[in-house]
């Protein structure tokens, strides 16, 4: 089982409608995506940095993709729900903790929880 979980795409980029999804685990470890890009494995798998910056404020948009999701972080915001800064969305409503699971559609154009 191990090979088959190493050989799991560290990034997953879904082009709907000429919009550019990319879907990490927790983060993309640059302010611009670029497919294929080489990238810090444990950054992606275990930063909160970008999520904790902009909770106090500091958001940055990432360049080269429309729209990013995230997990990893189980958000404590009021009842859970998932957060949006700027290009970035971090769904982890603490499914693992409290139960609660969220999915995000993805389509041409917005995106909806």
């Amino acid at each position: 089982m191990l090979p088959q979980i190493a050989a799991l795409p560290l990034v997953i980029e879904v082009t709907i409608q000429s919009n550019r999804f990319v879907i990490c685990h927790a983060d993309y470890p640059d302010n611009h995506y670029i497919f294929g890009k080489p990238v810090n494995e444990e950054a992606i798998l275990w930063s909160r940095d970008r999520i904790v910056e902009s909770s106090n404020g500091q958001i940055k948009a990432i360049s080269g993709a429309d729209q990013f999701i995230f997990g990893h972080t189980p958000l404590q915001t009021p009842l859970q729900t998932p957060q949006q800064f700027a290009n970035q969305y971090y769904i982890d409503t603490g499914a693992v903790f409290v139960g609660n699971l969220t999915l995000l559609q993805i389509q041409g154009g917005d995106s909806q929880l």
